[in-house]
């Protein structure tokens, strides 16, 4: 009967925190397809502008988990102009050419990150230490300065790699002509321009910076990220469902929401319940927790 009363407190409990936007997290599965349209999240950068195309100082991060055995690319990091497109992306907001203004993007290459920014001509990829290929949730973050060109790699608060990339701007420059219509987008979870290799895991609680908010080797968060001035993109991935990655930063010049794009056997990204952070609990008066 106790047993009973204790799941029935449970369900209702976690019914009350979704009524009143405490759902528990969530997080968006990609399978790795090599696919021209699916797989992948797909952000706009232009036509109007938004806050995420970023290209001064910036920070990236966000939750990863990656599967053992999964991301098969066998190619080594090395330091080279855009040495990162040969990975397992991630992210990728690259160009299509040199650009006039700049690129960026970061993969996994033998489970390890290779975060890479170029401008014109000029690049650099910094290539983290630890395989990622565990199973296990962490924390991700990729730091760039645009006064010296310094990138950092951050894994669970420890530095994880660098390298001395190209200063100046290398945001996407507003409205740039491209015969590419993919040019003026973001995209999470696979490569840009329809290459063969795409990532495979799970991604939650991605905060994009327009500063740099690591420079040392720091605790890793146990809760949620926070919203601030600096903060120009945010998501919760907290819609558990539909085709809408939805921005809740308050950012000065609107969101910047993201459009699943579905492909694949199995269909990915899927959404799933897998995340680092515990469900909400709710403790009533009798002393029942949920």
């Amino acid at each position: 009967m106790l047993v009973t009363m204790a799941l029935s407190r449970r369900f209702l409990g976690l019914a009350l925190a979704a009524a009143i936007g405490g759902a528990e997290a969530s997080s968006l599965r990609f399978y790795g397809h090599a696919l021209p349209n699916g797989d992948r999240v797909e952000i706009p950068l232009d036509d109007p502008a938004r806050p995420i195309d970023v290209g001064g100082d910036f920070t990236l991060e966000f939750w990863l988990r990656v599967p053992i055995g999964s991301n098969p690319v066998t190619r080594a990091c090395t330091v080279a102009r855009d040495e990162w497109i040969w990975g397992n992306i991630v992210i990728d907001r690259d160009v299509y050419g040199e650009g006039d203004h700049g690129d960026f993007g970061i993969a996994l290459m033998q489970g390890r990150l290779a975060f890479g920014v170029s401008r014109g001509a000029i690049g650099a990829t910094a290539c983290g230490a630890a395989d990622l290929r565990d199973g296990l949730w962490h924390h991700i973050a990729a730091t760039r300065d645009a006064s010296t060109g310094q990138l950092r790699i951050f894994i669970d608060g420890l530095i994880d790699g660098g390298a001395l990339g190209p200063g100046g701007d290398v945001s996407y420059r507003d409205g740039r002509p491209t015969v590419w219509p993919l040019d003026p987008v973001l995209v999470l979870g696979n490569e840009k321009h329809f290459g063969p290799e795409g990532f495979s895991g799970w991604i939650t609680e991605w905060r994009i910076s327009s500063v740099v908010r690591y420079t040392a080797p720091f605790v890793r968060p146990s809760d949620r990220f926070v919203a601030d001035a600096a903060t120009v993109a945010l998501f919760r991935f907290d819609e558990g469902a539909g085709a809408i990655l939805g921005d809740s930063s308050g950012a000065t010049g609107g969101p910047s929401p993201g459009m699943l794009r579905f492909g694949g056997m199995p269909v990915g990204p899927a959404w799933s319940s897998e995340s680092p952070f515990p469900p909400p609990e709710t403790i009533f008066s009798d002393g029942f927790e949920i």
